[in-house]
């Protein structure tokens, strides 16, 4: 059930990858350049180890994308602040899923760094 991973990148900023790793789990990957770290650092005026980064995994099933409207069904998944690829679990063969990687603040704001094309 492997499939190539889908890239979704921009010039300066991160680029995260999403393939499904079996009927159950998605692994999600991603590159953060130093230079965008460092710029996050300033932008938060926070160490980026400090950083709450989480990847935020949209079911667009019945939607087709993430409108921001209130009514998007995500799973936010915290990860290690050094790691490169993460594995998701709770999905389901057959659905639609896109997976951001982004801060979220204590305040619950979340922040989006970069989305993943549509998996399905």
């Amino acid at each position: 059930m492997k499939t190539k991973p889908k890239r979704s990148s921009t010039d300066d900023g991160p680029s995260i990858r999403i393939a499904w790793k079996d009927q159950q789990s998605l692994l999600a990957e991603w590159d953060i350049k130093e230079d965008f770290r460092q710029e996050l650092e300033q932008e938060y005026a926070i160490p980026f180890g400090e950083l709450p980064v989480v990847l935020r995994l949209y079911d667009v099933t019945y939607r087709d994308e993430v409108l921001n409207d209130g009514m998007d069904l995500y799973t936010d998944f915290d990860i290690n602040h050094r790691s490169s690829q993460w594995i998701l679990y709770g999905v389901t063969e057959g659905f639609k899923y896109c997976v951001d990687l982004g801060i979220r603040m204590v305040d619950g704001r979340f922040d989006s760094l970069t989305r993943s094309e549509i998996i399905a």
